[in-house]
This record gives C-alpha cells, sequence and structure tokens, in this order.
C-alpha cells in the first residue's frame, strides 16, 4: 500500500458507503429501517461500517509508515557504512570501521571480510564482532571452497541456517556461541569480484528477509567501491615512491657515486706522491678532494632539504626550501610570487613536480651557473600558471654538447616532470648571458574557482 493507493482508498470507500446507504433506504426494507428496532440496526450497520474502514485505513497508514521507517532505516546503515569507508584511505583502518558499522546497523553479530587475490583465492582480511575466530576455519580458500568460495562461484549472496559443525561453514567454536545464520555476499566493482561479506547471527531467520539482503547488497556496493579505491590509492603511492627512488637513485649516482670514485682515485695518486716524496703533489691532490667532498656535502643536504620541504604545499614548501638554500648556496634568490598564484589550490602531484623543477633548476644554479643572482616567479594568466627560474650566470649554448653532462640530464628530468603534468617546459640561454627555464601547467575551472574564493 502507498501514499497514492491510501488517498484513492479513503474517498472511494466512504462514497461507496453513502451510496450504498442510499440505496438501502430505497429499498423494500425501507419502511423496517424507518421504525424501531430497524434504526438500530441501520446504525449497527453504519458503525461497523465506519469501523472496519478505521481499521482498514489505519492499517494501512501503519504499514507504510513501518515501510518508511524500515528505508529510513536502511539509509541510516548505508550512509553509516559509507561514512565508515570514506573515514580512512588505510585499507586496514577503513574495513575495521565499516564491519564495526554493518554490526550496528544489521542483525548481524560477528562480521568478516575476505580479499581476492591476483592468484584467484581468498584471504581472510579484518573481522570483527563475537568470538575472534569463531567463523575462522581456514585463512584462505580458493572459488567453491568454504562459504566465501562458495559465494564466489555462484557469483550471487549464499545465506545458511544451522550448518553442520566441523564443516567447510562452521567451526566448533561458532556452535559454542551459538551462530546459527550465516551469509556469504560476493563483493563486485565494474563486474569483477574484489572480495566476499560474510556475516553470521544467533536468530535462525536472520538475513531470510528481502529488505535485510537488500540492505547488506547496498552495503556490500560501497564496500566494493572503498576497496578498489583503496587499492588504487595503494598502487599510487607505491608508483610514486618508486619513481621518487629512482630519481634519488639517479641523483646519488650523478653526485655521490662520482664525487666517491674521484675521491678513490685521487686517494691512490696521493699514496703514490707520498711514496716519491712528492708531498706538495700530495697536498694539491688533498685540496682538490676537499672541494670535491664540499660539493657532494651540498648536493646532499640539497637532496634532504628538498625532501623535508615538499610536505605542505607548494607555496609554503617553497619559501621552506628556498630559505635554506640561501643559506647554503650563498646566493639567496628573489621570490616573485603573484596573489592569484600564492592563493591557488593544484593537485598534490603537481605541486610536488613543480617544487622538484624548482629543486633541480636552482641546484643546476649552484652547481654550474656561477650566478649572482637567482630569481623564482610564480604567476597565474591566462588559464594557466607560469613558472620561472632565471639566472645572470655564465649560460650555455643549448645545442652545443656538455663535457659535464650537464644540461643535458638536468634538462631532461624537469621536463618529463613538466610533461607529466600537463604542462610545457622552455629554455632560454646563451654562453655570457645566464639561463631562464620556463613551465607552465594549465589551470582547471575548480581550481580557479578554489583561488577566487580564496581571493575573496
Amino acid at each position: 500500500m502507498n501514499l497514492a493507493r491510501l488517498r484513492w482508498l479513503s474517498i472511494v470507500v466512504p462514497v461507496a458507503l453513502l451510496v450504498a446507504f442510499a440505496i438501502l433506504l430505497r429499498s423494500p426494507f425501507h419502511d423496517f429501517l424507518h421504525e424501531f428496532p430497524g434504526v438500530l440496526v441501520l446504525i449497527g450497520i453504519l458503525a461497523v461500517g465506519v469501523t472496519i474502514f478505521s481499521f482498514a485505513i489505519f492499517g494501512a497508514i501503519g504499514r507504510v509508515e513501518h515501510s518508511i521507517i524500515q528505508r529510513n532505516r536502511e539509509l541510516a546503515a548505508v550512509l553509516a557504512v559509507g561514512q565508515a569507508t570514506t573515514s580512512s584511505v588505510e585499507l586496514s583502518a577503513m574495513l575495521d570501521k565499516a564491519l564495526e558499522a554493518i554490526l550496528g546497523v544489521t542483525p548481524a553479530e560477528t562480521a568478516e571480510i575476505w580479499l581476492a587475490t591476483d592468484e584467484g583465492e581468498l584471504t581472510l582480511e579484518r573481522q570483527r564482532g563475537i568470538g575472534a575466530v569463531a567463523l575462522r576455519v581456514r585463512d584462505r580458500f580458493a572459488p567453491g571452497e568454504g562459504l566465501p568460495g562458495l559465494a564466489v562461484q555462484q557469483g550471487s549472496p549464499v545465506v545458511v541456517h544451522d550448518p553442520v559443525p566441523d564443516s567447510h561453514i562452521l567451526s566448533r567454536d561458532a556452535t559454542e556461541l551459538g551462530l546459527r545464520t550465516f551469509c556469504a555476499l560476493p563483493l563486485r566493482h565494474r563486474g569483477e569480484i574484489v572480495g566476499v561479506l560474510v556475516v553470521a547471527a544467533r536468530e535462525r531467520d536472520a538475513f531470510a528477509d528481502a529488505a535485510e539482503r537488500r540492505l547488506l547488497e547496498g552495503i556490500g556496493e560501497q564496500m566494493s567501491v572503498a576497496i578498489e579505491n583503496a587499492r588504487l590509492l595503494g598502487r599510487v603511492l607505491d608508483a610514486a615512491a618508486l619513481e621518487e627512488r629512482e630519481r634519488i637513485a639517479r641523483d646519488l649516482h650523478d653526485g655521490l657515486a662520482q664525487v666517491l670514485g674521484y675521491i678513490n682515485t685521487q686517494a691512490l695518486a696521493i699514496k703514490k706522491h707520498l711514496a716519491s716524496d712528492r708531498p706538495e703533489e700530495a697536498r694539491e691532490l688533498v685540496d682538490s678532494m676537499e672541494e670535491a667532498a664540499r660539493h657532494v656535502y651540498g648536493d646532499i643536504r640539497e637532496e634532504i632539504m628538498g625532501l623535508r620541504a615538499a610536505r605542505n604545499g607548494l607555496v609554503p614548501s617553497l619559501h621552506t626550501y628556498l630559505s635554506g638554500y640561501g643559506r647554503m648556496s650563498g646566493v639567496a634568490p628573489d621570490v616573485r610570487i603573484t596573489p592569484a598564484a600564492e592563493a591557488l589550490r593544484l593537485p598534490g602531484a603537481t605541486e610536488i613536480q613543480l617544487l622538484r623543477i624548482i629543486q633541480e633548476a636552482l641546484s643546476n644554479v649552484r652547481k654550474h651557473a656561477g650566478a649572482g643572482r637567482a630569481t623564482v616567479s610564480l604567476d597565474l594568466a591566462g588559464g594557466a600558471l607560469r613558472l620561472e627560474v632565471a639566472d645572470d650566470g655564465r649560460g650555455f649554448d643549448p645545442s652545443a654538447p656538455s663535457r659535464t653532462g650537464w644540461p643535458r640530464f638536468g634538462l631532461q628530468t624537469m621536463k618529463e616532470r613538466a610533461d607529466a603534468v600537463g604542462g610545457t617546459f622552455e629554455l632560454s640561454s646563451s654562453p655570457g648571458a645566464g639561463t631562464s627555464i620556463v613551465v607552465q601547467v594549465p589551470v582547471t575551472d575548480r581550481e580557479a574557482v578554489a583561488y577566487a574564493r580564496a581571493a575573496r
């Protein structure tokens, strides 16, 4: 019974009763109904009709109200699980909160999550509720094995009442706890099963109602998306960590490893000079080793400083980095950041790449440019963020081969970082006229809106 039918029922039934009453008054019983005890009979018929109508109406209202309350509970349950699944990006913490929410909004008294592996098996990930090992017959199942594997094999929810103890479904620990109903629900994301939700309760008729199974399916859909998002985030973080490790490895190879090799060679030469009683030549080599060590120490300090800086957003991290860079290099760069660029909010990956470009450019200024002045500029114009790092150093011919390996490698790294965030990279340099690099990154409407709100 819905509200539309209830509305028509409340109109049609009274009209039908009035028509029936009018017909009865014009029937052969007309004289009887106008005399005693006919009047009492007529009043009794009206009373019975009104009573039946009232009970029918209020019964229908009660059923509609019960349905609304049930739907509200389902929505509240789905909302609670949704909040749990979005409360943490860490998979284990998210699953723990989701299972706690399931225990609070469903008849389930214990619940567990099995996740699908790349090999096609199911492994027990998290468990909550009465009896820490109540359902744990095994920690790993193949499709078709155990209740989780059976749900994967069938591709649909599986509900079992009063299973036999020591079976592939129920352990004796679960029997002692009085668990009698078990339900396994496959968790799907884009047609692929990513895991299985298993719940159990003491009630024999738990999860028998279609509404309860519908609630579990709604919860399962949210958990499927949350599980897949957590996995994707993990892959992204792993890829970012791998990229950063490769970058550090390249920097160490081009800096520390080469200098250590140079020092080793010089140390052998010093031994020969000392053995040949040529201390002055040995002292010159020691001085050159000291200079090389000082340079590599600066490179390592700069690398550590850059890793520490990339934590708080582009502009704050840039200020942190530049304050340390100025003390270390002796050249404090001029910083020119417009209010529009400072208020702009970019994705974290984009901000990190831009900061790395600035660090690479300034590292090259310190090591190769011999500059007395450097400038870092950020501006928002023409639907793009424009970054420029310029110096007044010795410059170079970009088309000429480099004897030191720079700027070929450093420029390539900066260009790859600009390409990774959808930006462009431009280089301008000539001998004696300094060097300038310009990176432009498109700004989306959403990022522009973020700036506009911050600017107000």
